[in-house]
């Protein structure tokens, strides 16, 4: 993966194995990203259910549970669309902590949202957070921002949120 990550996902893993915690993902923009970086790390079978990867609007209601209503309202980048997706990745998966990342990571705009527009969910103890991003660069670059800040959100939900 990328080098930057790499601090990252294993303070992730031996936070998690440390509190005997376990996670799950549920991406969109990151198509794996965020799952990859942290089964990348030696003892991440003690911490990770499982991911999902639910790209499309059909995905997100049918796997995760997202409100049809909610992505006609909102549309899949957003933050609403963000916690349904943290809430249904830990509700399905019984993970203790789950992280979900939706954005538009371009080239072209998204139902009027900009590029680099990245919403991350993070549901732990019963509460969802949500984070937004303005992130910039191209296709690939902001797919990585948007993997370091998912990974670095639930290091700080977890830490805050003891």
């Amino acid at each position: 993966m990328v080098d930057y990550l790499s601090c990252l996902d294993k303070a992730l893993v031996e936070t998690l194995k440390n509190k005997s915690l376990t996670i799950t993902t549920a991406e969109s923009c990151t198509g794996g990203m965020v799952a990859s970086s942290i089964v990348n790390i030696s003892g991440a079978s003690d911490i990770f259910k499982e991911g999902y990867i639910t790209y499309s609007n059909e995905a997100k209601e049918r796997i995760l549970g997202v409100k049809h209503e909610t992505l006609e309202k909102y549309k899949a980048v957003s933050a609403e669309t963000a916690a349904q997706m943290a809430e249904g990745a830990v509700r399905i998966s019984k993970a203790d902590i789950s992280v979900s990342v939706t954005g538009v990571a371009g080239p072209s705009r998204e139902d009027d949202k900009p590029v680099g527009l990245v919403y991350i969910g993070c549901c732990y103890k019963g509460e969802t957070h949500v984070k937004e991003c303005d992130l910039s660069g191209d296709r690939h670059t902001i797919r990585c921002q948007s993997t370091k800040e998912a990974l670095k959100f639930v290091l700080d939900i977890i830490k805050t949120n003891r």
